[in-house]
């Protein structure tokens, strides 16, 4: 794994969805109308270079609707909402692909503190609000102090319960107690419940952690905040300032010309939500220039075709999972049977024409944390493993898949049957799939999710203490969980790891198909831009820029 400025040592619970991003060509920038605001702190007129990128537009398309401009307004937490706020709101860190590093951002560099219960963020003194005004560190706490009150609504307010003074929900246990402090006007204290290293906290809570204007907000009550006329030109400290909205349509973005990692060199960004079936062809048509959309391995191939530029993720970070409801399949010799039966090589050359590794655990092929255990397919084996298991060759577990799993399952129902285990394949909705596996209509299913480089990114899966897809009630799994988050040694937390993966290849909770590389597509005109950093709910859009 690779180190930044702090040491690495971090996970993440991740939601059961794929992710990618694509880019491509546009139309000319002549050609595209561009009313922009003219304040200077608003739109970037003259770049670092010196050139002018004030008629410069870059159209962004996204295959889902944000659900709304404000970062505390929603409570779905999906990658969509979080990449529009990504661009008009700052955050203490950038997470870089795969969660390889944990760069800079709002803190200009940060430190654990108190043997791991408290994190210090030295924030960066150039940055400023979009009204020209410094951001510091009383904005951070202020907006601490706001998402943790009651009186405030907030769905996913649960995901600062790790801060001290607040309870399981998130909620503040009184008025201000949250450990969130400023030292200084420019240093953040955040103090927590559990010894958690700083970049374990900002990898799974900063992408919920956008800071909030105190000057501008302080005067209103905090009931009246979420439904103030703030949000209809709100004013943040991100890369991009407001110009316009269509809810649930179009957003319009200018370049913030005073934004301390870098001016943008664009002068407007468009955002827009356009049907999945028109990616590639809309690249290839100049109707967008980039697009949050996991494209195919075909897609990608057929992009390369017509003569547009593909890059391939430099780790396979998507992940196939075999779904097993242990409650219903208890002995843990008939999960094994069924990876050692499961052909991981076929379903890689059958769904990612090759572009894949088998996988043996959750951790990404090639991590410094992955443990020297290979996957080999071996169905004499596995008929000694159901054997041994006492296995009845007349029972049919129940496997259920959505439409786009189908192949897959069928590939699954084949290799089973050659090891003795009959399968019955039902195809449902996504959200019927999960029901039925957590409430035991079903013993099998297969989803998708997207990998990082750090060991426990899985760990939802495993969690004993909440319902899951697997239906798992042994603590050990969340025991030594908590053990490597509570780690700061990165030597003992190695150890820790590789006795996680042993763990979970011995009992086999679920079986881990592949890993595989995801895909970008853009064309020449579209500077700056890495297609894979959306995957981690962020984008370096100071960096973006067009091709003159």
């Amino acid at each position: 794994m690779k180190k930044g400025k702090n040491q690495i040592a971090a996970f993440l619970l991740s939601s059961v969805m794929l992710a990618g991003i694509l880019a491509g060509c546009s139309k000319n920038a002549e050609n595209s109308s561009a009313v922009l605001q003219q304040d200077s702190t608003v739109v970037s007129e003259k770049g670092s270079e010196g050139g002018d990128y004030s008629q410069d537009v870059i159209t962004y398309g996204m295959t889902q609707a944000w659900d709304t401009i404000n970062p505390y307004g929603s409570s779905s937490g999906s990658m969509y909402q979080n990449l529009v706020c990504d661009k008009l709101y700052d955050r203490l860190a950038f997470i870089e692909e795969a969660g390889t590093d944990v760069t800079p951002r709002g803190a200009a560099s940060w430190e654990s503190v108190d043997d791991g219960y408290g994190a210090v963020f030295h924030l960066d003194e150039n940055a400023k609000w979009h009204d020209g005004e410094p951001v510091t560190a009383h904005d951070w706490v202020f907006t601490a102090q706001l998402i943790t009150n009651p009186d405030f609504d907030y769905g996913l307010r649960s995901e600062f319960n790790t801060w001290a003074g607040t309870d399981d929900t998130g909620t503040e246990e009184s008025e201000g107690s949250v450990k969130a402090e400023a030292l200084d006007d420019y240093t953040l204290k955040l103090t927590f419940k559990n010894v958690t290293p700083v970049e374990d906290w900002l990898i799974l809570h900063n992408k919920y952690y956008y800071v909030l204007p105190q000057h501008l907000l302080k005067d209103m009550e905090p009931s009246e905040i979420k439904t103030s006329d703030f949000w209809k030109n709100p004013v943040g400290s991100g890369p991009c300032t407001f110009i316009s909205e269509l809810s649930g349509s179009e957003l319009q973005l200018g370049a913030f010309a005073d934004y301390h990692m870098g001016t943008p060199k664009f002068g407007k960004l468009v955002i827009k939500v356009i049907a999945p079936t028109n990616t590639i062809t809309s690249i290839a048509a100049g109707e967008m220039d980039g697009f949050f959309q996991a494209p195919t391995v075909d897609d990608a191939l057929a992009a390369k075709d017509m003569g547009l530029d593909v890059e391939q993720s430099k780790e396979p970070t998507t992940a196939a999972v075999f779904l097993i409801n242990n409650q219903n399949v208890q002995d843990k010799r008939i999960r094994q049977a069924m990876n050692y039966a499961i052909d991981k090589e076929l379903l890689i050359d059958q769904t990612l024409q090759g572009q894949g590794v088998a996988s043996t655990t959750c951790i990404i092929p090639g991590s410094p944390y992955e443990i020297d255990t290979k996957w080999e397919r071996d169905v004499e084996k596995a008929k000694e493993l159901l054997a041994e298991a006492g296995w009845k060759s007349d029972c049919t577990l129940k496997m259920v898949v959505t439409s786009a799993r189908e192949s897959m399952a069928a590939v699954i129902q084949q290799n089973l049957a050659e090891a003795g285990i009959q399968v019955e394949v039902q195809t449902v909705e996504l959200a019927t799939m999960f029901s039925g596996l957590q409430d035991g209509t079903y013993d099998l299913g297969i989803c998708g999710s997207t990998a990082m480089d750090y060991p426990l990114w899985m760990a939802g899966y495993y969690d004993n203490k909440n319902a899951t897809y697997c239906q798992i009630t042994d603590p050990q799994y969340a025991e030594i969980q908590d053990a490597i988050a509570s780690e700061l040694d990165e030597t003992k937390r190695m150890e820790l790891v590789h006795q996680y993966q042993e763990l979970l290849c011995d009992e086999m909770p679920l079986i881990m198909l592949y890993h595989g590389y995801t895909f970008s597509v853009k064309s020449a005109r579209f500077q700056g831009y890495n297609g894979f950093e959306s995957g981690v709910n962020n984008e370096k859009v100071w960096e973006w820029s067009v091709a003159k």
